[in-house]
């Protein structure tokens, strides 16, 4: 593990900080705090068009949306949803990364402002997340201006979780569009808080083991209902048929070695999926793509994965 500079002083700064961490807050309190997002990412690249939406749900309440068009759009659709433990984050907060996001890749990004736990605990941002992708799949075209070339779900920690949920739960639903790629960056799988990465980065590396406990508790306080795969993917029995998958797991992270797992769960389920380990990185990574030489490369790894391949089927 080799951690560069600003890494290294992302790391000192918190220490030094002494901010009463997650685990030990209420969430009106842990809400006070930026986000890693809003406080590290900086400046975003211009697009050439940002409209904020509402979307329809069969739940019957308006969810939040912002989609971002860039120049020269080629006709893809990013639906995404941020991270934030399913009880932290907004749209607004991820404004700088999903609007960089759609320049770098020239896909439309429609990012989601799902009900957050523990007001909406699971399965509310489920319910959420499929509506969105069924929204998405249905009036895309309209957005872009343009025929919808591809629907790719994709989202970073918890937003990860609910992207791949919602893809196979889509599945479900007579006459929706299927997702056509799924892209999940340190995803959350599974609620055992029992892997090697989960004790070897417990502590001191930003996300700790008990952060994560107080996010399970947040969004699924039934522990028994942790296991179900709507909210632990990894549980799911029948991974078979889902679109390609790319994972992006962080080697200092304790989500890594569940991400991992599940990229392997996919794979022997016939998926076409490639995992992704980024060395010297830590959870979070995305708000950093600016600072660190490793979460650029991350990053850079990432927007070619969103790459039409040769030969690949286009809708």
């Amino acid at each position: 593990m080799t951690f560069d500079t600003p890494t290294l002083d992302l790391l000192e700064r918190v220490r030094a900080a002494g901010r009463k961490p997650i685990s030990a807050c209420t969430a009106t309190e842990a809400r006070a705090f930026p986000t890693l997002m809003k406080s590290l990412f900086g400046e975003r690249l211009p697009v050439a068009r940002v409209q904020d939406l509402t979307l329809p749900t069969p739940q019957g309440h308006r969810l939040p949306a912002r989609l971002y068009v860039p120049e020269a759009c080629n006709g893809d659709l990013i639906v995404y949803f941020h991270g934030g433990g399913w009880v932290l984050g907004s749209v607004a907060d991820h404004d700088p990364f999903t609007a960089t996001l759609a320049a770098r890749t020239h896909a439309a990004v429609l990012s989601v402002d799902y009900r957050l736990a523990p007001e909406s605990p699971h399965p509310g941002p489920v319910d959420d997340a499929i509506a969105a992708l069924l929204q998405g799949g249905q009036a895309g075209a309209t957005w872009l201006g343009q025929p919808l070339r591809r629907l790719i779900a994709m989202g970073d920690s918890a937003g990860a979780t609910l992207a791949t949920v919602a893809t196979r739960r889509l599945r479900e639903l007579p006459g929706a569009r299927p997702v056509d790629l799924q892209v999940l960056v340190y995803p959350v799988t599974d609620a055992g808080f029992d892997t090697a990465s989960y004790r070897d980065y417990a502590q001191g590396h930003l996300l700790s083991a008990d952060d994560m406990r107080w996010f399970w508790d947040h969004y699924c306080p039934d522990t028994a209902a942790r296991r179900h795969p709507d909210a632990s993917p990894l549980q799911a029995t029948d991974l078979a048929g889902l679109p390609p998958a790319r994972i992006f797991t962080a080697e200092c992270d304790p989500l890594r070695d569940e991400g991992e797992a599940y990229g392997e769960r996919l794979t022997a389920a016939g998926v076409d999926c490639e995992t992704v380990r980024c060395p010297g990185l830590l959870h979070a990574f995305l708000s950093m793509i600016h600072a660190s030489p490793n979460a650029a490369r991350a990053f850079e790894g990432i927007v070619q994965s969103l790459a039409v391949r040769d030969g690949e089927q286009r809708a």
